[in-house]
């Protein structure tokens, strides 16, 4: 453990660089922020953010205690925040992946934000509302967007699990989905514009891509029958795809669902 105080927000005071911990890292919630636990006694070690975010203010170092941002904490009908990101994340149920070879985390991320109204009703027929999204579960009527000062939906950003450096970063216009490291020192991952990709794991450098016509929603594995090695992926609109594409509209994948199955030399 040695957290790199340029790049990483939040450190315990009490933690020594240099020491070994067991851990527990990763993005957990979908602001995007990196938190790593002592994996036995839940200690906060660290913290950091990744995409841009408003809703956490502060972490205290010592004890883990976050600080959320009033701005962004709804208090009464009517009252619009802005907010990134959005529900859907930042990061979402769309998984990361860690290679014990670079000591590395590799994870998709978003850049989205939104205007979200706190409302109580959903009758009224005006043009404003006809213009919004609504939704009945979090009673908000909500704009998505990319956030501010970028054209980039979708990113795949590696973090040093030791420094909490981010290593490389890949950006794109389509929004990123789930990832799987391998022993081979690749990262496979797809996008919601139907890209399939292998990165190099040390450098982010794209060493092969097929588009596979449809959102790569599924999440991709690595398996072996006989001493060769396979990577299989599904496609389809699950999950979150479909309002990551409401971000890029240029972009119009088709909507099969499909398995496919690829053969490493």
């Amino acid at each position: 453990m040695a957290p790199d105080p340029s790049e990483v927000s939040w450190i315990n005071p009490r933690l020594r660089p240099g020491e070994v911990r067991r851990v527990l890292t990763g993005i957990p919630g979908k602001t995007g922020v990196v938190y790593t636990l002592d994996r036995e006694t839940g200690e906060f070690l660290w913290a950091t953010p990744t995409v841009t975010q408003n809703v956490i203010s502060s972490i205290d170092g010592a004890t883990g205690a976050v600080t959320e941002n009033a701005e962004v904490v709804f208090s009464a009908a009517g009252q619009e925040v802005f907010a990134c990101p959005t529900w859907n994340g930042g990061k979402d149920w769309e998984a990361g992946a860690y290679s014990p070879r670079t000591n590395t985390m590799y994870m998709p991320l978003r850049n989205t934000c939104a205007r979200m109204l706190a409302t109580r009703t959903f009758a009224d027929d005006t043009p404003a509302a006809r213009t919004e999204s609504r939704s009945r579960t979090y009673a908000i009527a909500y704009r998505h967007q990319l956030a501010p000062g970028t054209e980039f939906a979708g990113t795949v950003r590696a973090i040093s699990a030791e420094t909490g450096r981010t290593t490389w970063l890949h950006e794109q216009r389509a929004a990123t989905m789930s990832l799987v490291a391998t022993a081979g020192g690749l990262v496979f991952g797809g996008d919601i514009n139907g890209r399939f990709r292998a990165f190099d794991d040390e450098t982010g450098e794209v060493l092969w891509e097929i588009n596979l016509g449809s959102p790569v929603s599924g999440f991709p594995i690595s398996y072996a029958v006989d001493g060769r090695q396979y990577i299989a992926v599904g496609t389809g609109t699950g999950g979150t795809s479909a309002h990551f594409g409401a971000l890029t509209p240029e972009l119009r994948p088709s909507r099969g669902n499909t398995l496919f199955v690829f053969a490493l030399p």
